[in-house]
């Protein structure tokens, strides 16, 4: 072995081994594995295939189970890999697979790991497209569903049927942030034998890890705060058991679920500073909600680090991903609100490094999505606080703020007989 060869096995082995912190993780893990020439950025792949050397070449790639098949890009791809093993870093688990989209990772775990027959139950305020995937679903394929309304372990218990297969939750739920304890039900489910899988996208694996709680697959929309530039759709599975994750891994080939290499290449420049943007976001949220209570004590005001279980799912008020809202007393308010917001934009979306807001209320259409069954109050605005400068973000909110509160005052006054 070579000098040069020799220093690169050792400083592989470093990164692999030390016990680094998160930013350090994020920064230089998954690069490392496939040797140090991918720092500091990794190689973009795009080809759709590869061009064996030999027969035998191809026989091992196509057969040997325990080796990524590169051979054609539907079952795996160098770029993609790299983003898996810098994944795998962070949630510190055995296996991860990206995939396209958020809900294609909700839709992965469903085929993959539920057949004809099974149960599964839900809570009512989950992502509305959530809802409507479980229920084509269970049209298509016999799942059956539970949607529950109250979120202690012992309403999930009490919805458990002797064909119950999954639990499947949000922690918090989105957009309401209401409460579940992810401890709680990992004890419940292996008691019941009944595979936990949270939708962990609220707070990345940063600063939650529900696998370390126990909980057996989590997923996530990378789209958010992982790649956190608005540039990128894609999606994560993650688990510790090789049985689930052979099940996930057959469905995500046969189907053509991987993720694309440039969309891959683009999360894992921004997963290398996920840690540092999550601190900024965090401190930016605390500045917000600051200036709400000393401003506008009467306003109701929802976060994903204000939840009854926050601590025990190891969220931590110093680093979350800086997600509020603000529970307004009516629609119309929420509406007045959004529409007097100048530096804060509405969109669909959240993560991103600008501040973005979205009003469930504003969008709801008759005869569409009924928010009272998902928990959702009408006047709840979510806003995801960006990276601009604090005092900037709390003048946009201020302003529109007063300029709510007197017009909402101005019309119920001209409604008073």
């Amino acid at each position: 072995m070579s000098p040069t060869e020799n220093k690169s096995s050792r400083d592989r082995d470093y990164f692999l081994s030390s016990p680094l912190g998160a930013a350090t993780k994020a920064i230089h893990l998954g690069q490392h594995e496939a040797g140090l020439g991918q720092f500091p950025v990794p190689a973009l792949v795009c080809n759709s295939a590869v061009l064996l050397n030999s027969i035998e070449e191809g026989r091992e790639m196509q057969g040997n189970t325990e080796m990524e098949n590169f051979a054609y890009q539907r079952y795996a791809n160098p770029t993609v890999s790299i983003l898996e093993a810098k994944f795998r870093a962070l949630e510190h688990c055995t296996y991860s697979l990206a995939v396209n989209s958020g809900m294609t990772a909700c839709l992965l775990v469903f085929r993959a790991l539920l057949k004809a027959g099974d149960h599964i139950i839900v809570p009512h305020s989950i992502f509305y497209e959530v809802i409507d995937q479980l229920n084509y679903e269970a049209s298509q394929r016999g799942i059956e569903i539970s949607i529950i309304d109250e979120y202690a372990a012992v309403a999930f218990e009490a919805a458990i049927r002797p064909n119950t297969k999954m639990i499947f939750i949000e922690a918090p739920t989105n957009p309401a942030f209401l409460d579940i304890n992810i401890p709680s039900l990992v004890k419940l489910c292996a008691k019941k034998n009944i595979i936990l899988v949270v939708d962990n996208t609220f707070l990345t694996p940063v600063c939650q890890k529900p696998l370390s709680l126990g909980a057996a697959v989590t997923l996530y929309s990378i789209t958010k705060h992982i790649n956190g530039h608005g540039d990128v759709m894609g999606g994560m599975v993650s688990t510790n058991d090789p049985t689930l994750f052979k099940a996930l891994k057959y469905h995500r080939e046969s189907a053509g679920l991987i993720l694309d290499p440039f969309s891959a290449w683009l999360t894992i420049r921004g997963l290398r500073t996920l840690p540092l943007r999550l601190k900024k976001h965090t401190d930016n949220a605390h500045a917000v909600i600051a200036m709400i209570r000393e401003e506008f004590p009467q306003l109701e005001w929802r976060a994903v680090w204000s939840t009854k279980s926050a601590q025990a799912n190891g969220i931590v008020s110093s680093l979350h991903t800086g997600l509020i809202a603000i529970v307004f007393p009516s629609q119309q308010a929420g509406t007045t609100f959004v529409r007097h917001l100048q530096l804060i934009r509405t969109g669909t979306t959240f993560g991103n490094i600008e501040s973005l807001c979205y009003h469930y209320g504003s969008f709801t259409r008759e005869g569409s999505t009924d928010l009272e069954k998902m928990g959702v109050p009408y006047g709840l605005v979510r806003i995801s606080v960006g990276l601009e400068d604090s005092e900037d973000i709390n003048t946009d909110i201020r302003r529109a703020l007063r300029l709510t509160a007197q017009i909402t005052t101005s019309t119920a006054t001209e409604l008073t007989p």
